[in-house]
């Protein structure tokens, strides 16, 4: 089955390249820009497509004879019609897309908008399409979120922790992502539907530092600050290099947990606890 991938060479993409590889029915196909590395990628047999997303023609030159999509790049940089209209030119047989959870943000950005125009296209195509939505993935020194954290911990004796620390998360592990992902290619009642994808049950931010502490084996004084004045702080240092926007803090304090049983049901998906997550990633220390 020849299948191919963008943003195959991302943090999410790498673990669903592999899964494919690991099952042996698929012949993978990465679309990747010109600056991307592919080593990895050559050595394990895939063959590579140059290209870009902005170009509908590179992409339904890529698509000729490919009978899944997988496409793992970000909905959020306005590339879904492109990809949607090679995807329909090349009559691809079956296409998965993944978004994420960070559509049902209560504020108004430029990225949610734009990934809920992606799925509209999408929905209205003429594609046999699966949408999946993931919550904050995690699970190896490549994730942007639970490895900085892990490194923080690991160093430093007092963690700042933004409002009261008990907004709800769910963060979910990648493999199980990208094994949802491959699974919808082979589940018939996947085809016209959107699954959020998250662990397997939610966590206050100040759980999620216990069981990190409690897997690294130590202790941290939590320093709660005003939501204001974090946002104050951000929105003052982040032109200087702080990692954290002034829209990051004001999602820490929304509840982000989400219902899985329709994955669970039509996906069999069995999502890994934080717990279990964590211990894999602090692993790879």
């Amino acid at each position: 089955m020849r299948t191919l991938v963008t943003g195959a060479t991302g943090f999410t993409g790498e673990h669903v390249v592999k899964e494919l590889l690991l099952q042996g029915s698929h012949q993978v196909v990465a679309f990747v820009r010109q600056d991307n590395r592919t080593t990895w990628l050559r050595e394990q047999g895939v063959s590579i497509y140059v290209g870009d997303l902005t170009d509908q023609a590179s992409l339904q030159a890529a698509l000729q004879d490919v009978e899944v999509l997988l496409n793992v790049a970000s909905l959020g940089f306005g590339h879904a019609a492109n990809i949607v209209a090679a995807a329909e030119a090349a009559r691809v047989r079956r296409a998965v897309f993944v978004s994420t959870t960070a559509i049902f943000t209560r504020l108004h950005t430029e990225s949610k908008y734009e990934r809920l125009e992606a799925e509209r296209l999408i929905q209205e195509s003429q594609l046999r399409y699966t949408i999946l939505r993931p919550t904050m993935i995690y699970g190896t020194p490549r994730d942007r979120n639970i490895w900085r954290l892990i490194n923080y911990l690991r160093h430093w004796p007092i963690i700042p922790v933004v409002g009261r620390g008990r907004a709800l998360q769910q963060p979910v592990y990648v493999e199980d992502v990208a094994q949802a992902i491959i699974k919808c290619v082979s589940s018939d009642k996947a085809i016209g539907r959107i699954y959020n994808l998250a662990g397997s049950a939610p966590l206050s931010f100040l759980e999620l530092i216990d069981t990190v502490c409690q897997h690294l084996k130590r202790s941290v004084l939590r320093l709660h600050i005003p939501v204001t004045i974090a946002q104050i702080t951000a929105r003052l240092l982040h032109p200087l290099g702080l990692p954290v926007t002034p829209e990051q803090v004001q999602r820490l304090n929304e509840d982000k947990t989400f219902d899985i049983s329709p994955a669970r049901s039509d996906l069999c998906y069995t999502p890994l606890s934080f717990s279990e997550g964590v211990t894999r990633e602090i692993a790879c220390l």
